[in-house]
């Protein structure tokens, strides 16, 4: 027989097998391998963090591409039109004409004569000719330099503001004209209101305090004569008052007629019309204008006669491009 341990022979005698009088041996473990895990060196790491963000990036803001409409087409054809262009350059010879003119004023003393020949001979008496001599030298004398830099600014301005709106709009490579000329017009527009208003304002206060200080002083066989006169202040003083309200009406519609067009330059919305208000005024200035050229002529000498014919053109022109503008929309089917 065979150990059922080891295998053995059992022994004859009966004795147990050898196997189960030795000691027992320890169980062997078994050895396994942990699995490695397999590296790809060729592909980055999956599992890489960013490194976190300290600081916030600004988003990033893109301008707004406004569409280009017909409007745009329009309005550039109207600013590049010869109208406009022989606007900018006339208000430019215009400019120049006025330097020229502040940089040679009249002699005080022929502005007197010219004057004093005019009034009749009662009025001669209200107010010396010397006075009146040293007034207009010390306004001539303080004012000649701050004239000719006042223009140099306003007028260089202005001339710069027509300038830009021509060039842009005459550039074939830019879709809309830019709007920094109609900024500028507009600017000087409202300023020009606000000074024009004071000025007409304290020209009135002015008119009441004289005819009120005459009024009330006793001039006895000229009493006849300063009723005329204080007559004539208060007709003055209306007068002021119309025409700073006409004055006000004008200047409001320019600015809302810039202002139109320069949100249709900026937006391509369809502008409105110009006013005729305006076109009118322009006219009519070019008339008084025109007759006050003689005036100047007489009391400044002959060297303001082409400074007044280039007002007498300009306000024309000012009168044309209203008329233009409305025709340009009306032909585009704008007109509203």
């Amino acid at each position: 027989m065979y150990c059922t341990n080891c295998g053995r022979k059992l022994p004859e005698d009966g004795s147990p097998c050898v196997c189960r009088r030795q000691p027992a041996q320890p169980e062997q473990q078994t050895y396994t391998q942990p699995v490695q895990p397999q590296q790809n060196y060729g592909a980055p790491a999956q599992n890489f963090q960013a490194p976190p963000q300290y600081y916030a990036q600004p988003p990033v803001q893109y301008p707004v591409q406004r569409p280009i409409t017909p409007v745009h087409g329009v309005l550039k054809s109207f600013f590049a039109s010869p109208l406009f262009l022989i606007t900018a350059i006339l208000f430019s010879v215009n400019l120049l004409f006025q330097i020229i003119a502040s940089l040679f004023p009249q002699d005080p003393a022929y502005i007197v004569n010219q004057i004093y020949s005019n009034l009749p001979y009662e009025m001669q008496f209200i107010v010396s000719p010397g006075d009146l001599y040293s007034a207009l030298s010390d306004a001539q004398s303080g004012t000649t330099v701050g004239t000719v830099i006042g223009m140099l600014i306003t007028g260089g301005l202005m001339a710069a503001a027509y300038w830009i709106t021509y060039i842009s709009a005459k550039n074939p490579s830019v879709p809309a004209a830019k709007t920094a000329g109609l900024t500028i017009m507009k600017v000087f527009s409202i300023i020009s209101l606000v000074v024009l208003s004071l000025a007409e304002v304290l020209c009135v206060v002015l008119a009441v305090i004289f005819g009120v200080a005459l009024a009330g002083n006793d001039y006895g066989y000229m009493d006849e004569m300063m009723s005329v006169i204080f007559v004539f202040l208060i007709a003055a003083c209306i007068i002021g008052f119309v025409v700073l309200i006409f004055e006000i009406i004008y200047e409001a519609k320019v600015i809302k007629m810039l202002n139109s067009a320069k949100n249709a330059m900026l937006t391509g919305m369809i502008p409105n019309k110009a006013s005729m208000f305006v076109a009118v005024i322009c006219f009519i200035s070019a008339a008084v204008s025109f007759f006050s050229v003689f005036g100047d002529a007489v009391l400044y000498g002959w060297i303001r006669v082409p400074l007044g014919l280039t007002s007498v053109a300009l306000n024309v022109l000012y009168g044309l491009l209203v008329l233009q503008f409305n025709k340009m929309l009306k032909n585009a089917g704008m007109a509203r």
